[in-house]
């Protein structure tokens, strides 16, 4: 699925991916995010399997305006190093007013997944503690972002583990 020029607005969800669905590719350019309750869901926290719902997700030029919780939500859970999958991708967007019903103060949730590169965005007045969690162990970084009033980008060596039983 690819979207670029368009602007998305006033929804509840922007996209939502349900469990055991999934898709190869999902990108989104020049594209405008106002005023949704919610953003994208990819999230199967049910499922602590490995399992996630998109192989590449991609945001490049986009911008984000009051999006109240899951502005980007894209889950892979379990510890299973034989799933090494999950790609995201955010570049050179905006985040502003962004997260203020997130319940974790997360901006950006991206739990478990493998590939991640978030470089050259600016976020500004989004009322989170973390922008985002980074799991350095992995391939997963991040440069040349401008944060105001938006919290931090955390990197941890290790994901805290959920007991499975």
């Amino acid at each position: 699925m690819k979207v670029s020029n368009s602007i998305i607005s006033e929804f509840n969800f922007v996209l939502k991916g349900y469990k055991e669905s999934f898709s190869d590719e999902i990108t989104f350019l020049s594209t405008s995010f106002k005023n949704c309750n919610n953003g994208i869901e990819l999230s199967q926290e049910t499922n602590d399997k490995g399992d996630y719902n998109v192989e590449f997700l991609t945001f490049d030029n986009c911008s984000f305006e009051n999006i109240s919780r899951n502005v980007i939500d894209y889950y892979r859970g379990g510890y299973d190093e034989s799933t090494i999958g999950g790609n995201l991708s955010v570049t050179n967007c905006s985040f502003t007013n962004s997260g203020g019903a997130e319940e974790n103060n997360i901006l950006l949730n991206h739990r478990g997944i493998i590939n991640v590169n978030i470089s050259k965005n600016t976020f500004k007045n989004n009322p989170v503690k973390v922008v985002s969690v980074l799991w350095g162990a992995k391939n997963n970084t991040h440069s040349e972002n401008k944060i105001t009033n938006s919290g931090e980008i955390k990197v941890v060596e290790n994901l805290k583990l959920k007991l499975m039983y």
